[in-house]
C-alpha cells in the first residue's frame, strides 16, 4: 500500500505529528506531537479555573497579547506539521499536481488562527477605547461627539469645587467664570490657577471605592434620528452589596425639575435657572401676568416677585448631561464631563457616592440584547406598538406581545422599554428597571464569553464609561458573585417621591423621602423595595 502525501498532510493538520506517523516516521511523529501535550495542559487548566475567572483573563489587554503571540507560534507550529508531513512522505505518486491541493489546506489551517488574531487585536483596540487605561492625572478628555448647533450648552463655571465624600476620588480645582457664579470665588482665582499636584492617583479598585459596595451609574442615551443632541432619558443607580451580592436598581424620571446641587455646583446654573423659570410661569387666568405673581402695593398690576435661586439643577434631569458635556475645565480628567456632572448631582440627592458612570445609547442596547441572544420579560399588559429606530435608515422597533412571559429581541426589548404613549414616563421608566434587572438575570458568563466579539464590536460605537480597564476582571468577578434572585428595584416617581410641583406642573423631587429609601434598601434588602415586598418587576406595584 503506497503512502499518499496528502492524506499525511491532512492527518498532521488535524493532529500535529500524526501525518509523520503514518509516513513511518513515528519519532519525527512524537517530536510535533510533543507541544500538544502542553497545549491541552494549558486548556485544561485555563478552563478549570471557572467562567469567571477566565472571562476577566479575557478583559486583560496584557492576557489577550500573550495569546495572541501564543496563536502565532501554534500556528507557525501546526504549518511546520503539515509541510513536513507532505515532504517526508515516501511515495512514487506523482506530486506535480498535489501542491495547489496543499496550498489550500494549509490556508484552511491558518484561517482559525488568522480569525482568532482579528477577534483578539479587535478585543484589545476596543478594551483600551472604550475603558480608561491612563492614571486619572493622564486621561485625556474625549470629547468626539459634536454638539448641535441648536443646543444651548452651560458655560463651564470651572469653580473650586469638591463633591462629597467621594472615597478615593481626586479632588477638582475649578473657579467661576465672572458673571455666572458666586464673585467672592474670583478673589481665589490666582490660587486656584496655580499648578495643582493630583490629590488621588489612580488606585487599585480595593482602595478606589468602598470595599463593601459598588455603586454605578447607568445611563441609556437617546441620540436616534430626528433628536436634537444626547439625552439621557433612562438614568438608573446600581449598587451591589460585595458581602451579600444583594443588587438594587434606583431610577430617576427625566422629567425630574429643581434636583439640589453639591455645594461646589450651587451657583453654576443662576442664569439659566432665570430662563427656565420665564418659560415655566402660566398664566391661566389670562391677564397677562404669571399666576404667581402678586399686587402687592394693590396698584392692580402683578408685581414681579424678586429672584431667588434654588441652587438647584432648573430644567428637566435628563438635560443636566447635554448642558454640562463641554465641561472640560470643571471636569479635566473625566471621559465625558456631561455625565460626570450627572454622577456628582445624583450622588448628591441620593446620598450615595457612585464609583463609575456607563452610557449605553439606544442602538448599543438593541445590539446587546440581541448578542446575549433576546431576553425574557414578564409584562403587565398588551403591547401592539411601534417606535422610532435607534438608527437612521432602520425599521421601526415594534412588539406585538399579551400579558406573561415573553422572549423579546433587541428591537422588541426597546419598543417595550421606551412605549409611553396611553402609558406615562413612570410606567416606562418600570419598564426599563425590569429590563436591565432580566439582562442582568439572564446573562451569566458563559452566554458573555459566547457574545464576546459581538459586545465588542457594539461597546467600541455605542458605550461610554470611566470604567479603569484594570478593574474590569474584578467586575466579572462581582457580577459573578452577585445573587441574582435578590435584586431590588426603585423608582423615585410622583407622587411618593416629589414635594411638589413646579408651575409647569414638573415633579420636585423629595430629597429626604429619596434618600430614606435608599438607606431602607441598602440596610433591609429586596425587603424594603415596596409595601409588599415584592418587585415591580413581578407585576406587583410599588
Amino acid at each position: 500500500m503506497r503512502n499518499h502525501p496528502l492524506v499525511a498532510a491532512i492527518l498532521s493538520a488535524l493532529i500535529p505529528g500524526a501525518g509523520q506517523v503514518y509516513a513511518r516516521k513515528p519519532l519525527r511523529g512524537f517530536l510535533f506531537f510533543l507541544p500538544s501535550i502542553g497545549v491541552i495542559a494549558a486548556t485544561v487548566i485555563f478552563t478549570s479555573r471557572g467562567a469567571t475567572e477566565m472571562a476577566g483573563s479575557l478583559l486583560q489587554p496584557s492576557f489577550l497579547t500573550w495569546l495572541l503571540f501564543v496563536n502565532l507560534v501554534i500556528v507557525i507550529w501546526r504549518i511546520a506539521a503539515v509541510t513536513d508531513a507532505y515532504v517526508v512522505t515516501e511515495t512514487t505518486i506523482d506530486r506535480s499536481w498535489m501542491s495547489v491541493t496543499l496550498m489550500l489546506l494549509l490556508i484552511a489551517v491558518a484561517v482559525p488562527h488568522i480569525i482568532g488574531w482579528s477577534y483578539g487585536q479587535q478585543a484589545i483596540n476596543t478594551l483600551e477605547t472604550v475603558f480608561v487605561a491612563a492614571p486619572v492625572e493622564e486621561i485625556p478628555v474625549s470629547f468626539d461627539r459634536e454638539i448641535p448647533s441648536n443646543v444651548d450648552t452651560i458655560p463651564d463655571p470651572t469653580i473650586f469645587f469638591d463633591v462629597g465624600d467621594h472615597d478615593g476620588q481626586s479632588t477638582r480645582n475649578y473657579v467661576f467664570r465672572k458673571g455666572i457664579g458666586d464673585p467672592g470665588a474670583l478673589e481665589v482665582w490666582a490660587d486656584v490657577i496655580a499648578p495643582a499636584t493630583p490629590v488621588a492617583p489612580f488606585l487599585p479598585f480595593t482602595e478606589r471605592v468602598n470595599p463593601e459596595r459598588l455603586t454605578m451609574l447607568v445611563v441609556g442615551g437617546d441620540a436616534g434620528p430626528g433628536r436634537d443632541g444626547l439625552r439621557t432619558d433612562s438614568m438608573n443607580v446600581v449598587t451591589v452589596d460585595l458581602k451579600t451580592g444583594q443588587v438594587a436598581i434606583f431610577g430617576f424620571p427625566r422629567n425630574l425639575k429643581l434636583v439640589p446641587l453639591p455645594s461646589g455646583f450651587r451657583n453654576a446654573f443662576v442664569r439659566y435657572e432665570e430662563r427656565v423659570i420665564e418659560k415655566d410661569l402660566t398664566d391661566l387666568d389670562e391677564d397677562g401676568y404669571p399666576d404667581i405673581w402678586v399686587d402687592t402695593d394693590e396698584d392692580g398690576i402683578p408685581e414681579e416677585p424678586p429672584f431667588e435661586s434654588c441652587h438647584c439643577f432648573p430644567d428637566m434631569l435628563n438635560k443636566v448631561h447635554r448642558e454640562t458635556e463641554d465641561w472640560t475645565k470643571t471636569y479635566p480628567n473625566e471621559v465625558d464631563p456631561g455625565l460626570a456632572a450627572l454622577r456628582d448631582i445624583l450622588s448628591n440627592m441620593i446620598d450615595l457616592p457612585i464609583d463609575y458612570y456607563v452610557m449605553v445609547d439606544m442602538a448599543g442596547f438593541v445590539r446587546t440584547i440581541d448578542a446575549l441572544g433576546g431576553v425574557d420579560v414578564t409584562v403587565k399588559e398588551p403591547y401592539h406598538v411601534m417606535v422610532s429606530s435607534p438608527e437612521e435608515g432602520e425599521p421601526k422597533a415594534k412588539i406585538n406581545v399579551e400579558p406573561g412571559p415573553n422572549h423579546l429581541t433587541g428591537l422588541e426589548a426597546l419598543a417595550y422599554a421606551r412605549w409611553r404613549i396611553g402609558s406615562s414616563d413612570y410606567d416606562r421608566m418600570g419598564r426599563q428597571r425590569c429590563v436591565i434587572k432580566a439582562a442582568v438575570t439572564q446573562a451569566d458568563t458563559v452566554t458573555l464569553i459566547k457574545a464576546f466579539p459581538s459586545l465588542l464590536e457594539m461597546m467600541e460605537q455605542y458605550v461610554t464609561t470611566d470604567i479603569p480597564l484594570t478593574f474590569l476582571p474584578d467586575l466579572v468577578s462581582i457580577a459573578g458573585d452577585i445573587n441574582y434572585n435578590d435584586i431590588a428595584t426603585v423608582g423615585f416617581v410622583p407622587p411618593r417621591y416629589n414635594s411638589g410641583r413646579t408651575p409647569g406642573k414638573y415633579p420636585i423631587p423629595n430629597v429626604s423621602k429619596i434618600r430614606n429609601k435608599v438607606r431602607q434598601v441598602l440596610e433591609e434588602g429586596t425587603a424594603a423595595q415596596s409595601r409588599t415586598g415584592i418587585s415591580e418587576c413581578d407585576l406587583v406595584e410599588d
